[in-house]
């Protein structure tokens, strides 16, 4: 497959990146500066995270057009995850709150993913919406962290900086215990999803 095109992604989350790495997608990496707090977090996940990621494409900094006509494929994502119970996984602010939210997440978590994808042109100094997709992927897990290895796990990983202290990459995937639906989007980014819409959108060299 050749790529006629570079991927504008507004996130600097290290799985997402990984993960257009490891698909052999070209990107780069840009700004963005959402409040999050501005999206109500009371509705159905799921639209939580499609207008969490549109907001980001609002306030995404694209790169200056260089010649009328030219093409900016850009996108963002937004991944929440919820517990059997209810709750909703944000990142933990303290060792404490990490360790009550593994627990809970043993019965099971849902994980949901949103992403916006935009193709724009370069016309008359402004980039213009040619086509675009908003859209969610929703998949469910059991990570199953023993009271045995609670400290162990948390010793080895940024817990902090990770939605329920969950991380099924590298050490933490020996407590992956099950999925049901998109490893990939319980990561950060529903991959064929992506991959279908970039094609649709003559990203791929034809």
């Amino acid at each position: 497959m050749v790529f006629s095109h570079v991927l504008h992604i507004a996130s600097n989350s290290a799985s997402r990146k990984r993960l257009l790495e490891q698909a052999h997608i070209p990107f780069v990496v840009i700004e963005q500066d959402a409040d999050e707090l501005q999206v109500d977090q009371t509705q159905e996940l799921s639209q939580v995270v499609m207008q969490i990621a549109q907001l980001k494409m609002v306030h995404a900094k694209f790169p200056a057009g260089q010649t009328e006509g030219q093409l900016l494929f850009v996108l963002t994502a937004d991944t929440l995850g919820l517990t059997l119970n209810g709750r909703i996984l944000y990142k933990p602010v303290d060792r404490a709150d990490a360790i009550s939210m593994l627990q809970e997440s043993r019965l099971g978590t849902r994980t949901i993913t949103g992403f916006y994808l935009q193709k724009l042109v370069w016309q008359n100094n402004n980039w213009v919406v040619d086509q675009e997709v908003v859209d969610y992927e929703d998949s469910t897990s059991v990570f199953d962290v023993a009271d045995e290895f609670l400290d162990f796990y948390l010793d080895t990983i940024p817990f902090l900086s990770v939605s329920g202290a969950i991380s099924i990459e590298g050490i933490g995937g020996q407590f992956l215990k099950s999925v049901n639906g998109s490893y990939e989007s319980i990561i950060g980014l529903p991959m064929f999803k992506i991959r279908k819409a970039l094609f649709e959108f003559g990203f791929y060299a034809k």
